[in-house]
């Protein structure tokens, strides 16, 4: 049976959208159909770059669109539940970059409106859909490491100076490690251990007023415990370490294309797992999402909102312990 082509409109067409962009003209089923902004010269660089049929100097137009299968949406997370409800209203499907929204209240909303609409909707979460993620959820499932004692999960980088105008240390755009890399590791630690009984955290602010570090930690019963470090400012890169009663896990990548896992215990030493790029990165996400839409799911059972929901309500509570606010927005009311 030969597959639907879905026809793919890419909001906001940044650094991120170029990747995704890339990374879906590998799949026979995906096509690079059409491009929004409110820049027309970056719209049409774009569309010459990807060969997209359609070019708009606006979102109205891409989501009006009646050749438009689904739209993914790349712009700064402060915009993203505006340009969300409106694919919604216009009932298309939406693969939304993460952080899904600047807040719980955000997403809430988000989600009411999809369900509403009876329209499919899911985060941009990369880690779920990742072969090394599924290797190591097969490994602790199996039982053959015993139970979590504990994660410790990080996600820095330093590029200093920055431009404080740009999206990293902007607060009006949504800036701060929290919520542009510190929800990868928050992440990890939920997706194994799941939701905890308490969480602590600090954060270390820029001269912009953004959160340029931050350190939490998750308390589960019967002493079970969790640490998470994501930083613009150390040049950590990026890992989780799993630490079970009878060997541990390191979930490691270099890049959404670039990723591996190591497994050790005491009787058989280290076995590393490598994946071919063809296997991994942000074309996962896609592939994932016209699959539902070919099973007619209204979300995704790999990355469901639920989780979406879970991931920014503890956000918000780190965001409350450590009075991350954006600009106009009220300090994040805790549920």
């Amino acid at each position: 049976m030969t597959k639907k082509v879905y026809n793919w409109g890419i909001l906001a067409p940044g650094r991120i959208a170029r990747k995704f962009a890339t990374e879906i003209q590998q799949l026979e089923n995906a096509f690079v159909f059409a491009v929004g902004s409110t820049n027309d010269e970056r719209s049409k660089e774009f569309a010459a770059e990807f060969g997209t049929k359609h070019s708009y100097n606006n979102y109205a137009d891409l989501v009006a669109d009646p050749e438009v299968d689904i739209i993914y949406i790349a712009s700064p997370h402060a915009f993203h539940a505006k340009q969300t409800l409106l694919c919604l209203d216009h009932h298309k499907p939406v693969l939304c970059e993460k952080a899904l929204g600047l807040n719980l209240t955000e997403v809430k909303k988000m989600v009411e409106r999809a369900r509403e609409n009876k329209v499919f909707f899911m985060e941009a979460m990369m880690v779920p859909h990742q072969p090394s993620y599924q290797k190591a959820k097969q490994i602790i499932e199996s039982g053959k490491l015993g139970k979590i004692k504990s994660i410790h999960s990080w996600f820095g980088f330093n590029k200093s100076p920055y431009d404080h105008s740009q999206r990293l240390m902007n607060p009006v755009l949504g800036g701060g490690a929290l919520l542009d890399i510190g929800l990868y590791p928050l992440f990890d630690t939920l997706y194994f251990l799941g939701e905890p009984q308490n969480i602590t955290a600090s954060a270390e602010f820029a001269p912009t007023g953004i959160d340029q570090s931050v350190s939490i930690r998750l308390d589960y019963p019967d002493g079970l415990s969790a640490s998470v470090f994501a930083s613009f400012v150390a040049s950590s890169g990026v890992g989780t370490d799993i630490f079970c009663e009878f060997g541990t896990i390191r979930l490691r990548r270099q890049s959404a294309l670039e990723q591996w896992i190591e497994v050790e215990t005491l009787l058989s030493g280290v076995k590393r797992y490598t994946y071919e790029e063809k296997f991994c990165g942000l074309k996962l996400e896609a592939s994932d999402a016209m699959r539902c839409l070919d099973e007619h799911r209204l979300e995704s059972d790999l990355m469901p909102l639920s989780l979406s929901i879970s991931l920014m309500k503890y956000m918000d509570l780190i965001r409350h312990q450590t009075h991350i606010i954006y600009p106009g927005e009220r300090e994040p009311a805790i549920e």
